[in-house]
């Protein structure tokens, strides 16, 4: 592959067996924040956003893709970082921007914002993602497309975004997104005018209807049928239906007849993210506000919040906006205090576990030492019991990455190494993920004992 001279070429190669190795929650909080310029002479240069980045990749990642550059480019290359800057002003427009066209009228009832480009993409999203990608790109053939989640998770945001991605290939498609609250108040409104055959004309001509929150349709028996009755005018004419739910279908209390039409298309839930993508959200919404927030405090407030997208930004604002009229630079004790009221007691209780309890439960799983954790022994028979104390540490406790790391006597950056790790195999490896849960339930139950 030493043919390979283009950086366009090289670089995705590199993230492709970045991913085979070290895991692709890893390479994505670390590695595809980068931004590559130019390969000149024996130098890559790299662009990196902020020190942090900076510095783990120096000293945890540089020589694994040193060694794939050389692989892949058949020269030895240094790397040559330099940070990113923001803009000082927005860049000009392209002068081969096209001509504006004339937009449908239903256009701006889509929000700007809730596009796919910027939704944060995870595990706990991947397939909702890819199918709400393929319904706008084919819409008809994915069909029903149901999609749930507890609220606050993106379902509105997949809604929109498949609304932007229909009308970028046909602008003149009669798409509506609308919740089920209004479809029922604005069906009793057409009852009550005489206007029924107006309403239906307006639902069952369209080519893609996005219905929010169908859950509000329960007991409310007339506004179903309706929506039956405009669910089967639709399908039957190849038009997409995509439906939220705060529920999957089987658990709606809905008419057989209407959940079976749910199950008979796709199916996808969104679970709560992950530790990686709530810090990729939290960056994401630090550079839309252009908030001067350090990433020790992002990573502080995606440890502590962890069930609401919503909530989490909220935070993020808060803390953005108490630090720029105070005027001061945020710490974590600051922050722990303006976000306290984020962090449920219930999640306080569950995360009242030991550090010590972990090791000692890890320890005699795999017939190690406690002293080995904090030694400075790197074999495979104390490094992997050691990776999977700090995992399940970042997980059943509600220390920072800094505190784990001071408990192990390794740095926070071993700790984040471990957990990309010890994540990924929980995902690929339903073996060791049977092994893990076993773990986790000895430490429940020593810790309930003591």
């Amino acid at each position: 592959m030493d043919n390979l001279t283009d950086i366009k070429e090289i670089w995705p190669e590199v993230i492709k067996k970045l991913n085979e190795d070290i895991g692709s929650q890893t390479v994505d909080l670390w590695i595809r924040p980068i931004k590559p310029i130019f390969i000149e002479g024996d130098t890559l240069k790299l662009e990196v956003p902020d020190s942090i980045i900076y510095n783990t990749v120096k000293q945890r990642y540089e020589e694994k893709i040193t060694a794939l550059l050389a692989e892949l480019t058949g020269r030895a290359l240094k790397i040559n970082y330099s940070m990113s800057l923001a803009p000082s002003e927005p860049p000009p427009q392209s002068k081969a921007a096209p001509a504006a066209i004339a937009l449908p009228a239903n256009y701006y009832s889509f929000n700007p914002h809730y596009t796919f480009e910027s939704f944060i993409m995870g595990t706990s999203n991947r397939f909702a993602f890819a199918s709400a990608e393929g319904v706008s790109n084919n819409p008809g053939q994915t069909n029903p497309f149901f999609i749930y989640s507890p609220p606050g998770l993106g379902k509105t945001h997949l809604l929109h975004a498949i609304a932007h991605g229909i009308m970028k290939k046909n602008s003149a498609a009669r798409i509506l997104y609308t919740a089920s609250e209004n479809f029922v108040n604005e069906y009793i409104d057409a009852v009550r005018g005489g206007v029924t055959e107006q309403f239906r004309s307006k639902y069952r001509k369209l080519d893609c209807l996005l219905l929010d929150d169908i859950q509000f349709l329960v007991d409310k028996e007339r506004s179903e049928e309706e929506f039956f009755y405009t669910f089967n005018s639709l399908f039957e004419s190849k038009k997409q239906v995509v439906v939220t739910s705060d529920r999957p279908p089987r658990e709606l209390a809905l008419g057989q007849r209407l959940i079976s039409r749910f199950l008979s298309g796709v199916v996808a839930d969104i679970k709560i993210p992950d530790f990686e993508t709530r810090v990729a959200i939290l960056r994401q919404k630090r550079d839309q506000h252009t908030y001067d927030i350090p990433d020790d405090i992002i990573t502080f407030i995606a440890e502590n919040v962890k069930k609401n997208i919503r909530e989490l930004e909220g935070c993020l604002i808060t803390v953005g906006n108490f630090c720029s009229n105070m005027r001061i630079q945020p710490s974590i004790d600051a922050v722990r205090e303006i976000i306290k009221d984020h962090i449920s007691d219930h999640d306080l209780e569950e995360k009242k576990i030991p550090v010590e309890t972990i090791k000692r439960v890890v320890a005699e799983k795999y017939s190690v030492e406690m002293r080995d954790f904090n030694s400075k022994k790197r074999n495979e028979a104390v490094a992997f019991p050691r990776q999977v104390a700090m995992y399940l540490a970042c997980e059943m406790t509600d220390m920072v990455l800094k505190e784990i790391g001071d408990a192990f006597g390794r740095e926070h950056a071993t700790v984040l190494h471990a957990k990309g790790k010890i994540g990924h195999m929980v995902q690929t490896d339903p073996y060791f993920n049977e092994t893990l849960n076993q773990i986790i339930t000895k430490i429940k139950a020593v810790n309930n004992q003591g």
